[in-house]
This record gives C-alpha cells, structure tokens and sequence, in this order.
C-alpha cells in the first residue's frame, strides 16, 4: 500500500468532473471519494477496473504505479548553468580518479603524434581538468583555453591554474565562463576537445558541429564520454549481489524518453566515432580509457577514496531525504514506480552496507569513458 499514489484527483480535474459527478457515475457516496483522494480509504480492488476505463487510463497509472499519459515533461538540468554552479567538489572527486596520465601520455605522443605546440579549446571545461592533464604532457609553448557555463567552476578554476607548477608563462592557461553553443569562436585551435559534456547535454550534434568549426585543417577533434550501459555494470562491492548492483531495470525505458523528449543522447559515447565521421572526420578512432579505480582498506589513502567515492555517488546521511524527488523525476521521465523505488531502494542498501564497512570495504569501478577522435 505505501507504493500507491492514487492519481483519483487529478484525473478528475482533468476530466472536468466534480466528486459529486464521480460518485454518482460509480453509485458511491461523494465522501467515498473524496476519502480516496486524501488517501483515508482505498476503492475495493474490483472497482479498480471501472475507476481506470472512466478516466481512460491504466489501472496501474491510476494506482500511481505508472506516470499519466501527457504528463508535463520535465527535463533534466544537467545542461544548465544553475546546476554546475554548486557542483565544484563533486568534479573535484571524479576528477581524481578520471584517467591515468600515463595513458594520456601515449596517446599524445603515440596515438595522436603531437610533436609540436598546439592550442587547445577545451569546450565545457568546468574547473579546467584536462589543462592539468594534458599541459604537463604536450610540447613547449602549448596553450589551453577553456569555456564553461558556470561562473562559479570558472572562478575555482582559475584559482587552480595559478597554482599549477607547471604553467609558465602569462596567457598559457585562460577561462572563459559562456555558453559554448551561443558563443562567438573567431579563431581556430589545433585540439579541440571535450569530456562528459555530450551526455548531459540537448543538441549533442550541433555542439559536436561547432567544435568542428573550431577546428583548423589537418587539427584534431576530441571527445571523451560515456556510454551508459557499460558504466551502468562498471561496479562491484565486496559482500553484495553484483546483479543486483548492477540492474537497471526501468532506465532503459527513461533513457529513451529523454532522448526523445530532450535530445538528450544516453548512447553518446558509442555513437560518437560514426557521428565524427558524418561531419568529414578523417581516420576516425576511438580507445576506451584505462582507468579502473580499486578501493581497499590496504591502501593508505583508503578513507579519503571511500569518502569521495560516497559523496559522487549520493550515499551520504541526507540521501533519504531527496528520495521522493527521485522517484518522482524517474516516473516522469518513463519508470514505473515500482523501478524507480527499487532503484532508490538498492542506493540505501549500498549506503548501509559501505557504513557498516567503512573500515574494511572492497570496492572496484569503471566508468566505460570512451576516447573518440579524428582529424579535420
């Protein structure tokens, strides 16, 4: 019973019936039903089917378990300003345990054949992470610009790049806070690159378009992102079902919503090698990172990983309190309820599990961050 939603009221508004009206339509008193809209009884389980055929609904989105056909789509805000705003320390934690830089470093000598300076246009760049990166492994005289929507990361970032030991001369690292896709790119760059924008992001093609814009003849485009299957099964927990951990029961379902609804391109990072080619990319190739996090109470910086890994992934104190949001969105966006709830349900077991644990937790992920590129 504590799944149930009855979505009585509301479909009566919509119909534009009063209780009165639906009462007499059903040969119930008009308190029975308005005891049903505030959750004080419930209809007997064989007037179910009636209640579902008098709005034109499911019995199960009747009962809540199911989102209402036509419901106002909310989209996700993972591609707005306002929520990167606060996000500083959560791309400060990922970004720890992102890519290895040795790895990096092969593809920029090995893979890539960058022998020279280059300039950068990093496009999306929050705190400037990949300047960190690459900088330290590209030829002398290198220079990275980054754009980001928010001030705030922008700001941070800054700060960052000008501690960095290994920037060393004036104009070598700049940040821009602007909106990629809106702003003015007069001049060209030799990389161009971006990481874990296009999966949160509408118009995934049209921001892949302009950064080959921004491009010059014979330069380099990359992306680096996600291909959300294969991260969805990139986690394991020493002492809990990895089947379970990794189910996803229902996000194939609102994953192709958003895409339908927003744009919003799940499968972008297995996609993007043949969309590279679509825009005239020549010797289009794609790697998968390296990087595989292990977590182990033999390692001396234990806690801190642990910490970080349970505030990326919402496993804190207050994680309960946002539940009803979540199970909300998820129905929205296609989930039945009962997906949606168990989905909630398997993050509070994980967080209970890792707080048992925290002094002696096993812990394997991979991201599955796909490192597409070619050349203009």
């Amino acid at each position: 019973m504590a799944n149930l939603q009855l979505r009585i009221a509301e479909l009566r508004r919509q119909k534009g019936i009063s209780q009165q009206q639906l009462a007499q339509r059903l040969g119930v008193a008009f308190q029975t039903v308005s005891k049903w809209e505030t959750g004080a009884t419930m209809p007997d389980i064989g007037m179910l089917p009636e209640l579902a055929m008098s709005f034109q609904v499911s019995v199960d989105q009747l009962l809540g378990l199911q989102p209402l056909p036509g419901e106002e789509y909310l989209p996700v805000e993972s591609g707005t300003r306002g929520y990167w705003e606060e996000r500083a320390d959560y791309l400060t934690c990922t970004r720890k345990t992102i890519a290895n830089q040795d790895y990096f470093g092969f593809l920029v000598e090995r893979v890539w054949g960058i022998r020279g300076p280059v300039r950068i246009l990093d496009c999306g760049c929050g705190l400037g992470f990949l300047s960190s990166l690459l900088m330290p492994l590209l030829p002398e005289g290198s220079t990275y610009h980054g754009i980001d929507l928010s001030e705030n990361l922008i700001a941070q970032g800054q700060k960052l790049s000008e501690r960095a030991d290994w920037c060393v001369f004036p104009g070598q690292i700049t940040l821009e806070q602007g909106d990629f896709l809106e702003s003015d790119i007069r001049d060209v760059y030799d990389l161009v690159i971006c990481q874990a924008v296009l999966r949160h992001i509408g118009r995934p093609m049209e921001f892949l378009e302009k950064m080959y814009q921004a491009c010059r003849l014979g330069g380099l485009v990359v992306c680096i992102d996600v291909n959300r299957e294969l991260e969805s099964d990139g986690l394991y927990i020493q002492g809990l079902d990895y089947a379970r951990l990794c189910a996803r029961e229902g996000f194939p379902t609102m994953w192709r919503t958003e895409l339908e609804k927003q744009d919003r391109d799940y499968a972008i990072g297995i996609r993007l090698p043949l969309l590279m080619e679509q825009l005239g990319l020549k010797q289009v190739q794609c790697r998968m990172n390296d990087r595989v996090n292990v977590i182990s109470p033999c390692q001396d910086n234990y806690s801190e990983k642990l910490q970080d890994l349970m505030l990326t992934r919402g496993w804190t104190e207050d994680m309960e309190a946002g539940e009803k949001d979540t199970v909300s969105r998820f129905m929205n966006h296609g989930m039945t309820r009962a997906e949606a709830e168990d989905y909630c349900r398997r993050q509070r077991e994980i967080r209970e599990h890792l707080r048992r644990h925290q002094e002696d937790a096993g812990i394997v992920t991979a991201g599955g961050l796909m490192i597409s590129f070619g050349w203009k």
